[in-house]
């Protein structure tokens, strides 16, 4: 009977336990992994959507225009040797897609960059909708961005 009941238990409770254990490395990985590797974005020239380095390994810098690292958000143009970095010069910054407006001036006040050269409204909310997850790359041809430069302008143009 005790016999019995072990092989009919034995099984089920075998491959429940694999199973629970597999599931457990999987995410002890995503989580060594989400620690461990460095998000960045990388913009090549003449390219409005940026690539992600995780995916895409071993990117040489001749054609590379930024490196962008997420978290904090921050613009690196490669080969620059300046090592402090700047803060972006706009006191606002929203972007009107159709009838939606999303307000970017608190984030952009965090954005920093080291280059010869400012990024581009497209390039900045490029790198927005990376960091949060949010795909606007579908309709870059129609953002309308408003910003007010450090002189206090307001500035209205496409991305």
């Amino acid at each position: 009977m005790i016999q019995g009941l072990f092989w009919s238990w034995a099984p089920w409770i075998y491959n429940n336990v694999s199973r629970g254990i597999v599931k457990i490395q999987k995410v002890a990985r995503v989580v060594y992994n989400e620690f461990t590797v460095k998000k960045e974005w990388v913009f090549f020239k003449n390219v409005p959507v940026p690539v992600n380095s995780e995916l895409f390994g071993g990117i040489e810098d001749t054609n590379v225009k930024w490196r962008c690292s997420v978290f904090p958000s921050r613009f690196t143009e490669p080969g620059f040797t300046l090592e402090k970095a700047k803060h972006l010069s706009y006191l606002g910054f929203v972007i009107k897609i159709d009838e939606k407006e999303i307000d970017l001036s608190n984030w952009i006040n965090d954005v920093l960059y080291s280059g010869s050269e400012e990024p581009t409204v497209g390039e900045i909310f490029a790198l927005w909708c990376c960091e949060n997850g949010v795909s606007y790359f579908h309709c870059l041809d129609s953002i309308q961005v408003e910003y007010i430069t450090e002189l206090g302008d307001v500035v209205r143009k496409r991305a």
